[in-house]
């Protein structure tokens, strides 16, 4: 398992399910992509992690650093989740249900 998805799970594994905090934006977007708050906590605490990409974000004039996780929830779907690490909350700022199929056209369009 690479490094960084090591680092990753175990500060997911830091926090307790009552320090998730979504984003009404986020909410938004799950009822919208048919994404229950089920589905999003117990994939984000499973070890299903496939890739994190660190994102520089500036917001509200501050730069802040977020996380783009991918997880593989079964043989056809992934979810990404976008978060952002605070000191005692987990914040959850996106959601995403994708399947392998648009994953790899979207990987080959970056190309």
């Amino acid at each position: 398992m690479n490094e960084v998805i090591k680092k990753v799970l175990n500060k997911i594994e830091s926090y307790k399910i009552n320090q998730i905090q979504i984003t009404e934006y986020c909410r938004e977007k799950m009822n919208q992509r048919n994404v229950s708050e089920e589905l999003l906590t117990s994939t984000l605490f499973s070890n299903e992690l496939n890739y994190v990409e660190k994102q520089k974000r500036l917001f509200g004039g501050k730069e802040e650093i977020r996380y783009k996780l991918i997880f593989k929830i079964s043989s056809r779907y992934s979810l990404i989740i976008v978060v952002l690490f605070g000191q005692n909350i987990l914040k959850v700022l996106n959601v995403i249900k994708t399947s392998k199929e648009i994953e790899r056209w979207r990987k080959k369009m970056l190309k």
